[in-house]
């Protein structure tokens, strides 16, 4: 039981959580809209919400553009996300984890949503504020926090809910996949203190690390292999990168999936200013994810460049392209 007590946030006051919790109350039917490519964070942040509006006796959803990585179906309620939704069904729509309306993967949608006269656009969110807090009517925005995850946490403390094992265990899933296993600088004393809250709530540690970290496949440490033997660092930037193609997964019999954490795990050079990761997609577009550890570095900086968007220290963007490899030497072609 929450029961109102716990780790003080700092910017509480200053974003409009009341706004959303009533609006939450008010409302019968709300979607909640789990960003592409979904994270641990958007759907821990999600299936919490969900989880409490059912509970309040409400007819939420969720829908989310793409297909939900395996190391995430442990959550509680993924099995109920949906791939697409009449968004006019609903009288609110809560946007997860997401500051950039195309990230959504329903920006037309949204905008036409928004327009909407009596209807609710909520966005609850931990990114730099871009297009999306410019449409919704109530922006739940921290900036200052690790994870979505810790601010529907401060959401469920001001509702007096109480936590069972499911939802401690999902929140504890986002806080834990945003900071990379607490290894990351947005790693703060608060962020410990409401891990520990959770983890007295009968968040599961084990089970989390069992399915993020430590259930890497044959296919996949050999993919993680060809990562490492391409990797090159610029001596002049400090950058390390290297890439992946989509010849790479039939080679090692991997997917998408498999590529999770390896960013991060070159991101681990000495030295070096920041990492990229450049993969190609299904839809025959390169991704790059971006990481750094160097407070001197903006990687969403370098991402917002190429069109794309993220954290301070973790970021993204897709191109247009394709990666021709030579031996262990590689190349990007533009489109």
């Amino acid at each position: 039981m929450v029961e109102g007590s716990s780790p003080s946030m700092q910017n509480t006051n200053k974003i409009p959580i009341n706004k959303a919790i009533a609006r939450f109350i008010n409302a019968d039917k709300i979607l909640l809209i789990i960003h592409e490519n979904p994270d641990g964070d958007t759907l821990a942040a999600a299936t919490v919400i969900y989880t409490i509006l059912k509970k309040m006796g409400k007819s939420p959803a969720m829908v989310c553009k793409d297909q939900i990585p395996k190391p995430f179906l442990f959550l509680p309620e993924v099995n109920e996300i949906k791939h697409d939704l009449l968004f006019g069904d609903y009288d609110v729509i809560t946007v997860i984890d997401c500051g950039d309306i195309k990230r959504t993967g329903f920006a037309e949608r949204l905008k036409k949503f928004a327009l909407t006269q009596k209807k609710t656009l909520i966005n609850i969110d931990h990114h730099p504020k871009n297009d999306l807090h410019k449409i919704a009517n109530i922006n739940v925005v921290d900036q200052s926090v690790s994870s979505t995850s810790e601010i529907v946490y401060e959401l469920c403390v001001r509702m007096n809910v109480e936590f069972d094992k499911n939802m401690a265990t999902a929140l504890l899933t986002g806080i834990y996949t945003d900071t990379g296993g607490f290894k990351h600088s947005n790693t703060s004393k608060q962020t410990l203190e409401i891990a520990g809250e959770l983890l007295k709530n009968g968040g599961k540690i084990k089970l989390i690390t069992q399915n993020i970290s430590l259930n890497k496949t044959v296919p996949a440490m050999k993919l993680w292999g060809l990562a490492l033997k391409r990797m090159h660092r610029n001596n002049n930037l400090g950058i390390v990168s290297s890439v992946i193609t989509r010849e790479d997964l039939v080679l090692c019999n991997a997917c998408d999936d498999d590529l999770a954490g390896v960013v991060n795990l070159i991101n681990t050079v000495p030295d070096s200013k920041a990492a990229i990761l450049f993969h190609e997609t299904s839809d025959n577009k390169i991704k790059a994810s971006v990481r750094t550890e160097s407070d001197r570095v903006d990687v969403s900086k370098i991402a917002a460049v190429f069109g794309g968007g993220g954290h301070k220290k973790a970021a993204g963007f897709t191109i247009d392209g394709r990666l021709e490899i030579l031996n262990d030497s590689w190349r990007i072609v533009l489109k």
